[in-house]
């Protein structure tokens, strides 16, 4: 090493060159791992990675390209012509012909060139950063702004290379002389905050890679997602700049002053080792990354080599620049040779689309694919239960919770019989979920008086005055059901006087059925209005509370001779109210001496019949929540009413507000619409970990009692379906509706039933279909063997792969319970064309095997702009989609599924039915010819479908009419592609 070089070594700055070292070593270690993001962890440390890396680079690269050399011509030339070297090297190596689109990581190359020519002519403006990070988030509205010469990064990266460019060495040397410990101190605080915004930004954007590159939006909130990347990333470069020593560290300072030429030529060694390491298993590829990170960090960035790199760089560069270097007339010469060899192959890239428009791709435009999409606002995706989830939810403790269990007077007669009443039907399709619970828990809204009093007076709302009173028996049918404890704070608490409540409590100890919410005298209320249970070893404080009695004042029950009797909350404001709510809070006081695990509230509050969470409800659930709740099961609504977890308290706090009567026979508002609750609690923790519904339905025939029927066994028991009528399943379907849309916040149709619909702090979890019976010939099937041979699978399509209408359940989902051991990856969107996949290719996963159904909106919506229009034409673009994905993994194969069949009143399509059809045929046919040709397999799934939709109602299968529904749906439509030979 010349004298020279080490002069200029030795007046480097360290401190960036360590910044620099850092980031090229993640840089490497993720391009590394970068093609095994099937494994969860591997995909999160990839993505974390790449939420700053690059736009820290990008503002280091800001920094250093303030002086006049940065964006001296023989500088830009020497970028330009590293471009050209190495993005031709790696075109040439991977098959790609494009020199406008970068590959890989060249882009950088491009960008560094267009900074440093303008960074300094619009860095005067006022706030250019600001200015900046705003077209960044414009851009990505736009697809046309895309990687045609590196044009959406460099647009979308700009601000942190102009925030690098606008950071004086005053300011930095002020920070970097501060006290190294301060520094650090600050940097790891920041370091707790920002991983915690990462995380949360991470689950509510649901990350693309494309995200992270800065390509267009994927999603309708993309732009609110790269707004908190930013935040995130220039929370990191700060963190990188309080935790980066002012020192030269071993190979770390050097790394960071040869980045460079690391960051150049790295990319080609990673992806090398990736191919041998497709069957490894995720220690190993880490152990991999690790020790190639620094075997290539070593050998492209020590200062020997690094001399010999920049002396060719600075060789060729001098060629286009009349340096002093080449002033020969065989110079001269070579410089017109390079220039051809780069500006040739430069104009084929940029006019073979005018002269040979057949041959190039034609660009989907995504707004018209929106416009024409049959999908809405309404169609989410929702997180999809793991196994390692799975697991916790059943290992957990389960308290189950039902509404109303309520008698009223057509109730009690329809279980009268000269031996007595018998109450078991009404829990006969409910009880082994109630049973199988840890603890369950249930409001028994009404007194047990004795026949003498009178049984309940009235249906309700039908003339007569309403007086609950219930046999003994519906006591002894609730504790047989399964139920561990009741409460009777409730508004009917008093419908039999004072001596009906307290014969109440009588029989429920005497059937052996725990109960709280009422009293006999003061002394047992003040001692057992906190009453603690054990369940499963968690020890829980229980307070129950009602708004009132009906046909007594609340005065009488708060300082009247019934104080004792019951529990209120009441009103939201006044004197009564601040007395209520310091006796709530004593409760708690109370209640936390005895060092539960858990609080839980029961009360009975509400505004009767409203979905909806009225004042009343908002103000106490607040309190108990202030007070240290931990779950809280509210009813008297006699409607479902919302389910939440609230984390806002810092830690897992669950809340239903009502699940509606357990069964009732007024049905004319929703009284036959209701659920159990469950409240899932972790056996070590001793916390909330999430909850369930289990959507029940009500129903009675002519001669029987009315019972609450789980609406999953409506859908599934082909015994109980004989018993219901046609009314019966649209009025359970309606009810399905109901629990879903109120209580989960979105409407599921009932055809994708779950038996329990769980949620944690996040909302609703969907279940994974299953249920797909494989036989030996579908084994035996092209599909099957391909799948079987394949360790990485991604399915792509349109809306029918998304599970637009399911909630993200595509049609292959039943089969993957059989591949558990297979890598299954998916990428698709609901209304797109082959157009838009191609368009969109780079966003694909690279994966061993690609099952691919596509063409039926071509065939549907028609439109040149965005649609293949002629079979050639689709069987042209399939084969671009094809060499596009194949330019990921040259050995990848491919199943062809052919374009879906749609049943008549399709509204997005303008042909007739038998146009329609007799289109998608040619398109099938057409893809049929091209898989043959190929070598490829192609399966028509179609006729099998078409059968199937002859045999049995259309609703039993489809959504819609193209749509199958995540039940019966998926799992036949799933036959069809296996049973295809």
């Amino acid at each position: 090493m010349n004298d020279v070089i080490k002069t200029k070594i030795q007046n480097r700055s360290s401190y960036w060159d360590n910044i620099k070292g850092i980031l090229i070593l993640l840089t490497v270690f993720a391009h590394f791992l970068y093609q095994f993001q099937e494994h969860s962890f591997i995909n999160l440390a990839v993505d974390y990675i790449y939420m700053f890396h690059m736009p820290a680079f990008v503002f280091v690269s800001g920094y250093f390209g303030k002086s006049e050399k940065s964006h001296s011509y023989p500088t830009i030339i020497r970028f330009v012509f590293l471009y050209f070297i190495f993005n031709y090297t790696m075109c040439f190596i991977y098959g790609s012909r494009s020199i406008t689109s970068p590959i890989y990581s060249y882009w950088y190359l491009l960008a560094l060139v267009f900074w440093r020519l303008t960074a300094h002519r619009i860095a005067k403006f006022r706030h250019i950063t600001i200015i900046l990070i705003a077209v960044s988030l414009f851009a990505g509205f736009y697809s046309d702004v895309n990687n045609t010469f590196a044009f959406a990064r460099i647009i979308s990266f700009y601000p942190f290379y102009m925030s690098g460019y606008l950071l004086s060495e005053e300011k930095n040397k002020k920070m970097t002389e501060q006290r190294y410990m301060k520094r650090l101190i600050v940097g790891l605080l920041c370091t707790v905050a920002v991983f915690a915004a990462a995380s949360g930004a991470y689950v509510v954007f649901r990350y693309f890679d494309s995200d992270l590159l800065m390509d267009a939006y994927v999603t309708n909130y993309g732009s609110f997602g790269r707004a908190v990347l930013f935040v995130i990333a220039f929370t990191a470069i700060y963190i990188l700049r309080c935790i980066t020593p002012d020192k030269k560290i071993p190979l770390l300072t050097m790394f960071g002053r040869n980045s460079l030429w690391i960051y150049l030529f790295h990319r080609v060694f990673t992806l090398i080792v990736s191919d041998y390491l497709k069957n490894a298993s995720p220690l190993v590829i880490l152990t991999t990354a690790l020790i190639g990170t620094l075997v290539l960090c070593l050998l492209f960035g020590n200062d020997i080599i690094v001399e010999y790199f920049n002396k060719f760089a600075d060789s060729g560069a001098a060629i286009f620049t009349n340096s002093n270097k080449v002033k020969t007339r065989a110079g001269k010469i070579a410089a017109v040779i390079v220039s051809t060899f780069f500006i040739l192959p430069l104009l084929f890239d940029v006019y073979a689309p005018l002269i040979f428009p057949n041959e190039e791709e034609e660009v989907a435009n995504e707004e018209e694919i929106e416009q024409l999409s049959e999908n809405t606002s309404a169609d989410i995706l929702y997180d999809v239960m793991t196994e390692d989830l799975k697991e916790t939810f059943d290992n957990a403790v389960r308290i189950t919770y039902a509404g109303d269990l309520i008698l009223l007077e057509d109730q009690v007669k329809r279980a009268y019989s000269p031996d007595g009443y018998d109450f078991s039907p009404v829990f006969e399709y409910a009880k082994d979920y109630i049973s199988s619970a840890d603890y369950a828990v249930g409001v028994f809204e009404g007194p047990m008086a004795g026949e003498e009093k009178g049984y309940t007076t009235s249906n309700f709302d039908d003339g007569k005055e309403l007086y609950l009173n219930f046999p003994d028996e519906f006591g002894e049918a609730v504790k047989n059901a399964g139920f561990d404890l009741v409460t009777t704070a409730n508004n009917h608490v008093l419908d039999k006087g004072e001596e009906g409540a307290l014969r109440t409590l009588d029989v429920l100890d005497k059937i052996g059925l725990e109960h709280t919410g009422s009293y006999r005298s003061e002394k047992e209320n003040q001692s057992n209005r906190v009453k603690i249970v054990n369940c499963e070893g968690i020890k829980i404080a229980v307070l129950s509370y009602t708004y009132g009695s009906n046909y007594y004042n609340n005065e009488q029950l708060i300082n009247g001779e019934l104080s004792y009797l019951t529990s209120i909350i009441s009103g939201t404001q006044g004197e009564q109210f601040e007395k209520l709510k310091s006796i709530v809070e004593k409760d708690f006081d109370i209640a936390k001496k005895q060092n539960p695990d858990l609080i839980m509230v029961l009360p009975h509050i509400g505004t009767q019949f409203f979905n909806g969470i009225d004042e009343e409800q908002e103000v106490w659930f607040k309190i108990f929540k202030d007070c240290g709740a931990d779950i809280i099961l509210g009813d008297h609504p006699h409607v479902v009413e919302p389910v939440e977890i609230d984390t806002s308290y810092g830690k897992n706090i669950f809340t239903a507000y009502c699940p509606g009567n357990f069964a009732n026979i007024y049905r004319e508002q929703q009284g036959d619409t209701s659920a159990l609750i469950d409240v899932y609690i972790d056996r070590k923790s001793k916390k909330v970990i999430g909850g369930g519904v289990v959507p029940l339905y009500t129903q009675s025939s002519l001669g029987g009692n009315f019972r609450a029927i789980p609406i999953y066994e409506i859908e599934y028991n082909k015994e109980l379906r004989t018993q219901l009528s046609t009314d019966d399943y649209e009025k359970a379907r309606t009810a399905h509706n109901t629990v879903t849309e109120v209580m989960l916040g979105n409407a599921i149709d009932i055809s994708n039933v779950q038996p329990v619909y769980y949620l944690n702090e996040k909302g609703y979890i969907r279940t994974p279909q299953g249920g797909l019976m494989i036989t030996e010939e579908m084994k035996s099937g092209k599909f099957y063997q391909s799948i079987d041979s394949a360790g990485s699978i991604c399915f792509v399509g349109d809306s029918v792969t998304e599970g637009t209408k399911n909630g993200g359940c595509g049609w292959y989902e039943p089969i993957k319970e059989h591949f558990e051991n297979k890598n299954i990856m998916n990428f698709s969107k609901g209304g797109c064309t082959v157009s838009y996949l191609i368009d969109n290719a780079d966003s694909i996963p690279t994966a061993e095997l690609y099952v691919v159904a596509i063409g039926t909106n071509d065939v549907r919506y028609r439109d040149e702009n965005v649609c293949a229009m002629t079979p050639e034409d689709f069987s042209q673009k399939i084969g671009q989609l094809r060499n596009k994905l194949t330019a990921k993994n040259a050995n990848a194969k491919f199943v062809w599924i052919a374009p879906w069949c749609s049943t008549d009143g399709d509204p997005y399509c303008e042909l007739s039915v038998s146009e329609k059809t007799d289109l998608n045929n040619k398109y099938s046919n057409a893809l049929e010819l091209y898989a043959e040709t190929i070598g490829d397999v192609y399966i028509n799934a179609n006729p099998y479908i078409e059968e199937k939709l002859t045999q049995a109602p259309q609703s039993e299968y489809l959504l819609d009419h193209i749509h199958p529904n995540a039940g019966k749906g998926v799992i036949m439509y799933s036959e069809a592609v296996l049973s295809c030979e």
